[in-house]
């Protein structure tokens, strides 16, 4: 079943936003670990990983710190649900390119212009709670 909502804190939300902004002006990223609820996501805690991308405007992820992650999620009874990075001058959508990464079934983008974060699965925005 496809989620139509996320649940992530408020704590986790401040998280990624400064994480963001430490970052800036390259991308932020990292892994969204929790768990699948009837509907919807429950996102527990986030990774903040070293951005491996070459280019500051695109994010990477090192297949090495997925693997651990997932091993670690698993122990915990959790899952690696998805990725998350940020957008330093565009709004929390996803490219094209981000569109066409392959891997991630879910995507929390947080927007520095913008100031805010959005989730999605797909091209479909999940309501954030």
């Amino acid at each position: 079943m496809t989620p139509t909502r996320a649940h992530l804190p408020p704590e986790l939300r401040l998280e990624l936003l400064q994480c963001a902004r430490r970052a800036a002006p390259r991308e932020a990223c990292g892994l969204l670990v929790g768990r699948r609820l009837p509907g919807a996501v429950a996102i527990e805690k986030v990774d903040v990983l070293e951005n491996a991308a070459r280019d500051e405007s695109a994010f990477e992820i090192e297949p090495l710190h997925v693997i651990a992650a997932e091993r670690e999620a698993c122990a915990r009874g959790q899952e690696v649900l998805g990725a998350w990075h940020s957008h330093v001058d565009a709004p929390a959508v996803p490219s094209e390119r981000d569109l066409t990464r392959e891997g991630y079934a879910l995507a929390l983008i947080v927007s520095l212009r913008e100031g805010d974060l959005r989730v999605w699965h797909g091209r479909e925005e999940l309501v954030l709670a």
